[in-house]
């Protein structure tokens, strides 16, 4: 008789028997991660035929090719072989290998000692690309899918800098800026710059062993560094001594908070220019009675204004000089002022606390036109004076569309920003808001020209040393060691100005004298 029961396995033996082989598991991970490690590490060597490691990834490929070459053609395959068990493998049952066409052999035995050497470096990339999950994951640089960024490459650019290429696997480049100090605290090292590479899926970590210095002196950097022609000092960075040629440049933008350093770097970046540059010609417009720009004085091809009024015929003035270089331009066929060659002199325009002059201003302000008029010309100079030769140097606390017109600053490439106390100042200088992070210490700063963005510790220059240095410019200009190739603007206006007065005057006086005359004779006549 059959139970009506039925007899179900039981259910440990039910997973067992569903369970896949564990050997058989251990087997398929271990010739995955086989695959994958060789993979990587063949990635590796490729990559690093187009690096500063191609000399040793040819001499490795070369080896690889010899051997396979050596083995091949003494049958050395075939002798161990026959060594592991001569019994079994005897020189009779291996005969038919024999019939195989050497380089055959020389192609599948280079090919495997190619992937034996690609093993270990496929081990190493994946431990260091586990290294900087780990790293992120702790630092929090996670994207919505918890997935962190992948480090592809590292460089070295020299014995103090290296370069860290990431995907950033969606993860946006104000996040990595937003971790800078936790990264110069894992690297023990300053980040240099953190960037886009060569897409926007790239991010570009450079860092750098060396310590800024936290004061360097105008004059040391002379000495070590002269200053090429037309040229000015950015500071010291992490890349060694920075200058910049104004003829590239062509405008620069300088920001920061009071005591930050902004006023010295611009006047040592007026004096390295009144010293590097042969033929040049210097205005500055300084609205706070002129205090900052006095130290000047001394140069005979430096004049200074202090007045708005002042200010508004000097940036006329300017205008005016850059429309007359264009039609020079245009009538000798030519495309930009060289001025060794056309004979006319460089000009810079510097413009300290330009919030005075160019913010907006309100309804009832009575100079209103004429601050409107100045942010008309200088947004003109700004578009268009470099192939003229002339240059603008705006110095200001803040930078913000109310104190400086867009038009001008979209018109400036080089910007150099000091400490800033807001992220809307540092965000409109350098689309960031790295001037936000930068240590109080003046002069510290972050220059950024073009694809370059770096940070900067600029020269300090004392005011008796520009004194002094204007004077020597004085004696030189009197030596006839220096010269400018023209008057400076607006020397033949005040000229013609002053011979209109002394035309007037003189008038005035023989029409005085005339009627005193008839008054004696009516006088005489009287009498």
């Amino acid at each position: 008789m059959f139970s009506n029961s039925i007899n179900y396995p039981d259910s440990k033996d039910k997973l067992q028997h569903k369970s896949p082989d564990s050997t058989g598991k251990i087997i398929t991970e271990a010739l995955h991660e086989l695959v994958v490690m060789t993979s990587m590490g063949t990635w590796v060597m490729l990559k690093s035929l187009f690096s500063r490691y191609c000399p040793l990834t040819i001499t490795i490929l070369a080896g690889i090719i010899w051997c396979g070459y050596y083995i091949s053609t003494e049958a050395l395959h075939i002798q161990f072989i026959h060594d592991i068990e001569p019994t079994i493998f005897t020189y009779d049952s291996l005969r038919p290998m024999y019939k195989i066409h050497r380089d055959v052999y020389w192609a599948l035995i280079s090919s495997s000692l190619f992937l034996l050497a690609a093993f270990p470096a496929g081990i190493y990339a994946r431990m260091m690309r586990t290294k900087y999950i780990k790293l992120f994951q702790q630092m929090g640089l996670k994207n919505g899918t918890g997935d962190t960024p992948k480090l592809l490459d590292k460089q070295r650019i020299d014995s103090n800098r290296s370069k860290y290429i990431f995907d950033s696997n969606g993860i946006g480049l104000s996040e990595f800026e937003a971790k800078k100090e936790r990264l110069e605290a894992h690297f023990k090292q300053n980040v240099e710059s953190i960037a886009h590479g060569e897409n926007k899926g790239r991010i570009e970590i450079s860092l750098n062993k060396e310590n800024f210095p936290e004061l360097i002196k105008y004059q040391d950097l002379l000495v070590k560094n002269p200053l090429p022609a037309n040229s000015f000092f950015v500071g010291h960075s992490t890349e060694g001594i920075l200058s910049q040629n104004v003829a590239k440049l062509p405008h620069m933008l300088i920001a920061g908070v009071t005591d930050s350093g902004k006023s010295v770097f611009f006047k040592q970046a007026l004096m390295g220019l009144l010293e590097s540059t042969p033929h040049v010609q210097m205005y500055l417009i300084d609205l706070k009675g002129g205090l900052e720009m006095v130290d000047f004085v001394s140069a005979p091809n430096v004049k200074f204004v202090k007045t708005i009024d002042e200010a508004l015929i000097l940036l006329r003035q300017v205008e005016g000089e850059m429309k007359s270089r264009f039609k020079y331009l245009e009538n000798n066929g030519r495309k930009v002022i060289e001025p060794a060659i056309d004979k006319m002199d460089r000009i810079i325009v510097g413009v300290d606390e330009a919030s005075v002059l160019y913010t907006t201003p309100g309804t009832n302000d009575p100079d209103k036109n004429k601050v409107l008029e100045a942010r008309k010309l200088t947004d003109s100079i700004a578009k268009l004076s470099r192939a003229a030769s002339i240059h603008l140097l705006l110095a200001t606390q803040k930078v913000e569309a109310q104190i400086i017109p867009t038009t001008v600053t979209e018109n400036i490439t080089g910007r150099m920003m000091f400490r800033s106390n807001s992220f809307q100042g540092s965000n409109q200088m350098l689309g960031s808001k790295e001037a936000m992070t930068l240590p109080k210490i003046p002069g510290r700063g972050i220059w950024s020209c073009g694809t370059t963005k770096l940070m900067i510790q600029s020269p300090f220059i004392d005011e008796d040393s520009i004194v002094k240095r204007c004077k020597v410019i004085a004696e030189e200009f009197k030596n006839k060691e220096r010269k400018c190739f023209n008057e400076m603007i607006g020397v033949k206006e005040e000229k013609a100005a002053r011979k209109k007065q002394e035309q007037v005057k003189k008038a005035k006086k023989e029409a005085t004298d005339k009627e005193l005359n008839l008054l004696d004779d009516k006088n005489k006549d009287k009498e």
